[in-house]
């Protein structure tokens, strides 16, 4: 079975359900974003994501599945091994002991492409009696089907959208305004610097290819170390490493300094392609502060916002608005370094905007 998918990555699903543990097949490499297989009982399911490119791939152009998207139904006999089968994929089903193969485009009420195919081994294929039955059937699976893509579609749009954690928990119905929910973590708040002056010498689509760079330079870090990106603001990240996804907020703190350092690192990897091709270069500061958060659904009737609010979320960001000035690209707190029991070193005490006292901020040695 093939469906269109939901994803910024994906492009489209397709699983294979084998009778018994077996080689699934070769595919090229170049249109596969992840591959996988799972055992039911003695059942094996061949899961593979495709990129965009899999649609324009000799392999699947020269499928039935090609085939059956243009016609909307196939039906055809599998011919003895050894002689001249209409597919390729034919030969694997020869070898196998099929008799025929019949596929057809799926009705989706939500605008998704979905193909199935199905093999037989019965002697002399399928009568027209089977294959009424089948179509019938088929019927009927669509309809479980709808629900379940439905459901896929809905939970990748909120994971995409809102955030991991927060998409979770709108697609559970926490949809209301005023619904918030605390947590404690550690907050991270970076920001491109002098991003309004590099705005100055590009177009706009300058400007979203520099914005892409920088967020593909530092979500990836947040998630290796198990944080979640809750936001976009412009061209600053918010984000947070929870407590209850490490063993201990020791292990948040690092893990919130190890993503600084690894999507620093990754910046500067990327700058140096950026330089080759003669594109501004991109700078950034990341604030760090821990405790307490709230986030939830926020805004008017018309239009809500799932979002994070404060004391430690403006902690951070004014943190952040300092690294600058310090000369330093990570800034945190003293607990945060201190929890995190590595190395830091000390760039002073600060008065910050909104509040009280002094803070006293570090930096990793």
């Amino acid at each position: 079975m093939a469906t269109e998918a939901v994803h910024p990555l994906v492009t489209n699903t397709r699983h294979v359900w084998f009778p018994h543990s077996a080689d699934p097949g070769a595919i090229n490499p170049a249109v596969i974003i992840a591959r996988r297989q799972f055992q039911l009982g003695e059942a094996m399911v061949d899961e593979i994501l495709f990129n965009t490119g899999s649609q324009r791939n000799p392999q699947y152009l020269a499928s039935p599945f090609a085939k059956v998207e243009e016609v909307g139904e196939l039906y055809e006999l599998v011919r003895p091994t050894g002689e001249q089968q209409p597919y390729p994929l034919f030969d694997d089903l020869a070898k196998a002991g099929c008799s025929a193969y019949y596929a057809r485009r799926l009705t989706n009420f939500a605008g998704l492409l979905q193909k199935i195919g199905l093999s037989t081994m019965r002697a002399g294929g399928l009568d027209p009696a089977r294959l009424a039955d089948l179509r019938w059937s088929l019927d009927l699976f669509t309809l479980r089907l709808d629900t379940v893509m439905e459901n896929i579609a809905k939970e990748t749009l909120a994971r995409c959208y809102v955030g991991v954690d927060p998409g979770r928990r709108v697609c559970d119905g926490m949809i209301s305004r005023g619904a918030i929910v605390s947590d404690e973590a550690v907050v991270w708040f970076s920001d491109l610097r002098g991003f309004t002056t590099i705005g100055e010498t590009l177009d706009e689509a300058g400007l979203v290819t520099s914005l892409n760079d920088y967020f593909d330079a530092v979500v990836p870090a947040i998630y290796a170390q198990g944080g979640e990106v809750l936001k976009y603001i412009g061209d600053a990240v918010l984000a947070v490493f929870p407590y209850r996804a490490h063993p201990d907020p020791g292990s948040a703190c690092r893990a919130a300094l190890d993503a600084a350092r690894n999507g620093t690192q990754m910046l500067k990897r990327i700058n140096a392609r950026r330089s080759d091709a003669g594109q501004p270069l991109l700078r950034h500061g990341v604030g760090l502060a821990s405790g307490t958060f709230s986030y939830g659904n926020i805004g008017a009737r018309e239009r809500l916002d799932f979002t994070a609010i404060g004391s430690t979320v403006n902690l951070a960001s004014r943190i952040e608005g300092l690294t600058k000035e310090a000369g330093r690209t990570v800034l945190c707190t003293g607990d945060v370094g201190q929890q995190s029991g590595l190395e830091m070193t000390s760039v002073g005490s600060f008065t910050l905007k909104g509040i009280a006292q002094p803070v006293e901020l570090f930096t990793p040695a």
